[in-house]
């Protein structure tokens, strides 16, 4: 089974790869009884990886044989989130045969580039999973779900999904740049790099200086991957894409993009019109919606803003269905473009998507008022 992978394929081909396939090799770094050995958990463990590894392997084009070294380490977890997984490349090279001078690729990229062994047989990339997350650390009843039909029951979260995601990581889709001082990786631009633009700018992350890096990094909606192909697929992929529409108050009036959930009716170009109402759970954080609402009259008939935060997404929008809401906008805590809303319900009837923080703070500071 090939695992969609959106913008990220087009991405990898405008960094050098090309389509096809690719033969990998996976070796796990646990020990005994642990991780990818565990007793309970190892062999679906394994499964689920390798066919995520499978999945690229049949997406992109590479004579020399990917080697991933993967291992279970206890990693943050706790209520108010947790690290899934993390990877990257264990080499970078530069001014090879195959890439372009002056210029770091992943060491992956620069296999598949060159067409041979630059690693001498080393891994080229590492994935490192939490541990903690099968211990229900996040919460009572959560945890990795190794299934392979990307249907992950409420509250458990895809392994297949996470690792399709930090492959892309190991295999380049990252860039190298300090991001909190804006300085490039020793010194010299990656490829990744290259192709970042700040549409505010007008430049491409190479050709600005630290300073200029560091206030892109955290300029949203003015940075993107502009790569030829990318940019082509972009257009495709966000023809009719959801978003939230503001009509009043003037000043915050406009667009919203927003990311869809796994959960509840599929959103329809009819859309769905109301007025917006802030929740309250009558919480410490009652903005986050985990409880019953008690501002339930407010609610009712409206579409219910909440913040992401302390309970899974499918909670929220049980208790916002509960008091009476038409639809849910969930408001993103990072900074960045709103994910999808991960989950499964299938006894949720209203909408949810998710907005940005920055637009999120927009619309909650209008209805506070």
């Amino acid at each position: 089974k090939v695992f969609k992978v959106d913008l990220t394929k087009p991405a990898m081909l405008d960094m050098g790869w090309t389509a096809g396939s690719f033969s990998v090799l996976v070796t796990y770094a646990d020990g005994a009884g642990e991780g990818f050995n565990d007793p309970t958990f190892g062999a679906q463990r394994k499964a689920a990886l390798e066919a995520a590894a499978g999945a690229w392997s049949l997406i992109l084009g590479s004579t020399a044989t990917v080697k991933m070294e993967a291992e279970f380490r206890a990693l943050t977890c706790d209520d108010d989130g947790a690290t899934l997984a993390s990877a990257g490349p264990d080499f970078t090279f530069m001014n090879f045969s195959g890439g372009l001078p002056g210029i770091w690729y992943a060491g992956a990229l620069a296999e598949s580039l060159a067409g041979s062994d630059l690693s001498e047989g080393e891994a080229d990339l590492s994935i490192t999973f939490n541990s903690r997350i099968d211990t229900e650390c996040l919460r009572s009843g959560s945890g990795f779900y190794y299934g392979l039909d990307n249907k992950a029951p409420s509250g458990l979260i895809s392994f297949v999904s996470v690792a399709m995601h930090e492959i892309g990581h190991g295999l380049g889709f990252l860039g190298l740049v300090n991001e909190s001082t804006g300085a490039l990786f020793r010194g010299s631009p990656d490829i990744y790099t290259t192709k970042t633009y700040d549409t505010k700018k007008e430049k491409h992350w190479h050709e600005m200086g630290n300073e200029g890096r560091r206030r892109s990094a955290i300029r949203e909606r003015k940075v993107s991957f502009d790569g030829s192909r990318t940019t082509k697929r972009a257009k495709r992929l966000l023809k009719g894409s959801a978003v939230v529409e503001v009509m009043a108050p003037r000043r915050i009036a406009g667009s919203y993009l927003v990311g869809t959930a796994s959960f509840g009716p599929k959103l329809t170009k009819a859309g769905i019109g109301g007025d917006m109402s802030l929740v309250d759970d009558g919480s410490s954080q009652p903005t986050f919606g985990c409880l019953p609402l008690i501002n339930g009259s407010d609610v009712a008939g409206k579409i219910a803003i909440i913040d992401r935060g302390e309970c899974f997404f499918v909670e929220k929008v049980r208790n916002a269905e509960d008091a009476g809401a038409i639809a849910v906008v969930i408001v993103h805590n990072e900074v960045g473009f709103p994910p999808p809303l991960g989950g499964a319900d299938d006894s949720l009837t209203i909408p949810a998507v998710r907005v940005s923080r920055a637009d999120g703070r927009r619309i909650k500071r209008k209805l506070r008022q």
